[in-house]
């Protein structure tokens, strides 16, 4: 991939009068400068725009998609969200100035970037180390710039930010002081949590959780979460699967996989490419992927000996970079806990199936690298288990369930099962689960286990209360919009509010 280089110019030139930026960006003052980094630009979000408005804020500066939206702020500079993403400059700054990152800012960010060169899985999978570290160093020369010019006093994102140009966005705006909103979907329903901070989560859930613990009984719930909390416990043949697990399945069958390949040897036909890409699959044919390595090295699940399960999770994604901080590693979660397993104990893994039908499929890649399957299978008392084992049999049968974040560690919960928590999902603020940070703190939740602990019914109904009396509802990711009964309009309608009301605080 082509990294496209910033433009350098003068350092001496490097801020902006804040006057002068206010009169060209058309700024009173009564209103105070606001970032949008959301990737997206239409009709949907006038409301956003409008929302900081009211509360007396103007957006200066959008990364987003070209849309009709975008009018509703004909003032903001415009850096559209694949430019961002490769490291390119906003159109209207790419003359201005801006300066490569000394030491003493690079030393402020030395976690950023060890975040930031694996968060670089994802579209930079082809660049080297020295490669990604050059562009971040770009990327964080360039972004500091940007504060330093337009000072801005609230960065609105999405969702937790994950995409290397909007996570360092988000680390400077913390080390500046400069307030922050974004969301995080729970799946739980259209239940959303709003963060100004996505590792100290929600006070709101927290004051809840604290209210409602040991208060709620099941009649307390809405008639929704009810039925949610049956389907997930009581009714055994009621499917609980993930509406978005139930998606790329279907998309992955056999028969669609048929079709797919049928449509790509048309395309190939047409653009007379078609034998060139037979070669090349046919030299493919019996080489290593990782369904093979995973295959080679499984074993069935024996359900009556005690073990721990490990799903593994999808990457590269939000959900281990950065909500798993150093886990991001996942083979550093399963080493720490098959080092603090009781005697007879072992540790059951299984991959994500979404790993092998999204991005590279079963290519290797650099998230799933040649031999990072038999390093999981190597270590003591670990075994891989078949792909297809059914999880929710895995839980339940388990001791503990361990996870980075992840569905499955709130499916662990709601089945009454002990989670070992090594990231940062919606739900760690859970009364009943164990935050892990290394070994000893996994022994420890293993004899308090072994001795009888478990997540209590009474604690769960009342978090899921707690939920219910300081989520929003509303929907940011894909597919909650089919598990809603809410418009998108009306969607949108509550982020806003909830936008409104954190930055009037």
């Amino acid at each position: 991939m082509k990294v496209i280089k910033f433009v350098k110019l003068k350092a001496n030139s490097k801020t902006m009068n804040q006057e002068k930026m206010k009169k060209e960006n058309k700024i009173t003052n009564n209103q105070k400068p606001a970032f949008l980094i959301w990737a997206d630009g239409d009709e949907n979000m006038i409301p956003v725009v409008q929302g900081l408005e009211k509360v007396g804020y103007k957006v200066i500066y959008w990364v987003g998609l070209p849309g009709k939206g975008i009018d509703s702020a004909q003032d903001a500079i415009f850096h559209h969200h694949e430019n961002a993403w490769v490291g390119k400059p906003a159109e209207a700054l790419k003359d201005k100035i801006w300066s490569p990152p000394g030491i003493p800012l690079i030393e402020k960010f030395y976690k950023l970037e060890s975040v930031i060169l694996t968060m670089m899985h994802k579209r930079f999978d082809a660049l080297g180390v020295d490669a990604r570290r050059h562009l971040y160093y770009q990327m964080l020369g360039y972004w500091d710039t940007v504060f330093q010019m337009f000072k801005p006093e609230a960065i609105v994102f999405p969702t937790v930010p994950h995409t290397v140009y909007n996570y360092i966005i988000y680390e400077l705006a913390k080390f500046y002081g400069i307030k922050t909103v974004m969301f995080e979907d729970t799946w739980v329903g259209d239940r959303m949590l709003l963060y100004t901070d996505w590792v100290k989560g929600s006070s709101a859930f927290q004051g809840a959780i604290k209210k409602n613990l040991g208060r709620v009984r099941k009649e307390n719930l809405s008639p929704e979460l009810q039925e949610y909390f049956e389907t997930q416990t009581k009714t055994q043949r009621a499917d609980a699967t993930p509406i978005y697990m139930t998606h790329w399945k279907k998309q992955n069958s056999k028969w669609n996989q048929f079709l797919k390949k049928l449509k790509n040897a048309k395309g190939a036909i047409q653009s007379g490419t078609f034998f060139k890409r037979a070669f090349s699959f046919a030299l493919k044919i019996g080489k290593p992927t990782l369904k093979t390595e995973y295959e080679a090295l499984t074993k069935n699940p024996d359900l009556n000996i005690p073990f721990v399960y490990v799903p593994l999770g999808f990457q590269p994604e939000r959900t281990t970079s950065p909500q798993g901080d150093v886990y991001v590693d996942q083979i550093l979660m399963i080493e720490t806990i098959a080092k603090a397993l009781p005697e007879g104990y072992k540790v059951y893994v299984k991959e994500h199936p979404s790993q092998w039908w999204l991005r590279t499929g079963t290519r290797y890649n650099s998230a799933r690298y040649p031999g990072y399957y038999r390093t999981i299978a190597s270590i003591p008392n670990v075994i891989l288990v078949p792909i297809h084992t059914n999880s929710f049999n895995l839980i339940l049968n388990s001791k503990a369930v361990g996870v980075v974040t992840g569905t499955a560690g709130f499916e662990a919960i709601l089945r009454g099962k002990s989670v070992l928590l090594f990231g940062y999902p919606w739900y760690r603020d859970y009364p009943d689960l164990f935050r892990i940070k290394d070994v000893e703190s996994v022994r420890e939740a293993l004899i308090k286990i072994k001795n009888g602990f478990a997540p209590k019914e009474s604690t769960t109904l009342s978090f899921l209360k707690a939920l219910e009396d300081s989520c929003i509802r509303g929907y940011i990711e894909g597919f909650v919009d089919k598990i809603s009964k809410l418009s998108k309009s009306e969607s949108r309608k509550n982020i806003v509010e909830a936008m409104i009301n954190e930055l009037t605080l």
